[in-house]
Parts: structure tokens; sequence; C-alpha cells
């Protein structure tokens, strides 16, 4: 009998500091059922096989994301020292100034017209200002944002600050090689104010896009292999358009058969053919290329919400950068042969001579 008792008061002394609730239990408690008063079942006893201490091992640190301001300028930086130096190679090498020819001033003011159909381009120079001028203006926003950690309204006003005044300078240049247009300043205009809209208007971004179509045309291809790296002017090979997310209409992309429309854009474009690049020297009359404006409406594959949505829940570090970086590139990139028009006119410029 005293044996027993002795066995029982055994027990007990081991079992009181076993359920003995502890001062305080963390949130972040490794198992929440053994804390004290939280077990599932009403009236069960938290399990005595249990530590209840904090489990430190297990704690994760909340993730902060790094940021580095500094090297966010130098990339920067480093993008307009490197479109400035492709510039050189594009529009002023081998080119004579206007000082080097008698009957030109050094210095021509002029312009080269707008959308006419006999203008330089037929216009699609005008867009492609516009749409060159945005994209540098928001490359340079999201640079600054993403990469330096600036403030979003800040970078947005440098991004497209920035922008204006390289193709301000661009035009000035023009200025002295051929011509410093009006119209081309206007339209860069254009684009940086739209890189600012877009960057600061999370709704305005969500709904509308301005991007190009580009495929690299058979004249440019055949002059590219002898050294013309001026793809910025292979008009020829472009299609420009605005687009209109239907998935952003929130009513119609969260519907019940309503995912299709994250992946469909209502958009207008705009392109031209035969003008850029320029025939060969010494093409014959009968062989000179075809000048047409092309204008069109239909619906595009919006590739960016496509890949949004297939890489949206990946935990692989390589798919979740491949999805930024699609993303990024299909806000101002239409993917090629993905353009479906349900509507399309078109018009020919009068044939002229080739010098």
């Amino acid at each position: 009998m005293g044996r027993t008792l002795w066995a029982l008061l055994l027990i007990a002394w081991l079992r009181g500091p076993a359920l003995a609730e502890p001062e305080s239990v963390p949130r972040t408690h490794p198992d929440p059922i053994a804390i004290p008063g939280t077990a599932s079942t009403p009236g069960s006893q938290p399990s005595p096989w249990l530590d209840l201490a904090p489990a430190t091992l297990l704690d994760h640190p909340p993730r902060h994301t790094t940021h580095h301001p500094i090297a966010a300028v130098a990339t920067l930086a480093g993008v307009y020292l490197g479109f400035t130096t492709w510039t050189y190679f594009a529009w002023y090498r081998n080119v004579m100034k206007n000082d080097e020819d008698p009957s030109k001033p050094p210095f021509v003011w002029g312009g080269d017209g707008l959308f006419g159909v006999t203008e330089y381009a037929g216009g699609s120079d005008k867009l492609g200002h516009a749409w060159a001028t945005m994209t540098l203006g928001r490359a340079g926003t999201e640079t600054l944002v993403r990469f330096g950690g600036y403030d979003r309204v800040a970078s947005a006003a440098i991004g497209a600050g920035l922008s204006e005044l390289l193709f301000f300078g661009v035009e000035v240049k023009d200025g002295y090689y051929y011509q410093f247009s009006y119209g081309d300043f206007a339209f860069n205009t254009l684009g940086a104010l739209l890189s600012f809209g877009l960057s600061v208007s999370p709704r305005f971004d969500e709904l509308f896009d301005f991007r190009v179509e580009y495929w690299p045309s058979h004249e440019y291809r055949n002059q590219f292999k002898g050294g013309n790296v001026n793809v910025a002017e292979d008009y020829s090979g472009q299609i420009y358009m605005a687009a209109l997310h239907l998935g952003g209409f929130h009513g119609l992309r969260d519907a019940r058969y309503g995912g299709w429309s994250r992946f469909v854009d209502v958009a207008i474009g705009f392109g031209t053919r035969g003008y850029k690049p320029d025939e060969p020297p010494g093409t014959l009359p009968e062989d000179r290329y075809e000048e047409r404006q092309h204008m069109y409406a239909g619906l595009s594959l919006n590739a960016q919400g496509l890949f949004d949505w297939l890489l949206a829940d990946t935990r692989s570090p390589v798919l979740r950068t491949t999805r930024k970086i699609a993303h990024g590139v299909f806000e101002v990139f239409n993917a090629p042969s993905t353009f479906v028009p349900l509507y399309h006119d078109s018009r020919a410029a009068p044939p002229r001579s080739v010098e």
C-alpha cells in the first residue's frame, strides 16, 4: 500500500510540470493544437509529449526585398549610353552634314508631314517615335522602382523626362544632318506623356496597351546582310496598335465563362509597306517598292495575360523571372502573327521616281 501511494505521488509530481501552462505562447508556435486552450476538441488537454517552447530553428524571419538604388541609376545610364551609341551607327554614320552641302543651311527647320500617303514613311515613323519614347520611359521607370526602390511617381516623371530629353537631343542632331521635325517632337512628347500615365495609373495600365507587332521585312533582311543596323526604320515589317484588354473589365473576366477575356484584346492598327527601307541604289522604276498604308481593326492575343496566367502559381525562381520578363516584353510588343484583322483598308501612294 505504501509503495502504491509513493508511486501515485511520483506520477502526480511528474505530470505537474508537463501540464503547467507556459507564461506566454508565441503566435508562431509550431503546433497550435498543443497550445493550452486551443485544442480542437472541447475539454481536451494538451499533449505532455510536445515541447511547448518556441521552435527557434523553425522560425523564418520575414523576407525583405533588397533594392539597389545606385546600381539602378547605373543600369539606366548604361541603357541610355547604349541607345545613343546605336543611333550613331544607325542614323548618322556615313551621312553628310547639312553644312557640307552648299545648298543647305547648317541647321534645317522643317517637317516631314504626318500621315499623308506621300509623306515620309507614310506616317509610321510618327507612331514609331511615340512608341519608342514611351517604351524607353517605362523601362526607366520600372528600373528605378523595382530595382532601385524609388518612389513610383517620381520615377515615372524621371523616366518620361529622360526619354523625352533623349529624343529631343536626337531631333536637334537631326537638324544638322536632315531636318528638325516638329511632328517627330510632338509624337515624342505624346509618348512621354503616355509613359507617365501608364506608370502611375494601374487602372489605365490594366485596360490599355500601345505596342508594335514586328517581323523583319524581306527588304530589310537583304540590307541587314550588308551592314544596315537601322532596324527602327524597317516600317515595312511593323504594325503599331492600340489594344484594349477585355480582361481589364472585371465583370467579364470574373464571370463564370469569362476567363477567356484575359487572353483577348480588341485592337486597331496602322502600318505601311514599301516606304522604308529604301530601295537599293540603281533600282529600276519597274522594280520599285509599292508604297501603301494599311489600317486595321480586329482581335489580338494578349500574350502578357497568357504568360501571367500560365506562370501565376509557379514557385520556380527561373519561371518567376520568365513571367516578369514576358510581362514586360509583351507590354510593348505584340506576339508576331497573333493579330487577326476583322476590318482592313489600305491606300496606295502615287508612283514616285527612284533616286
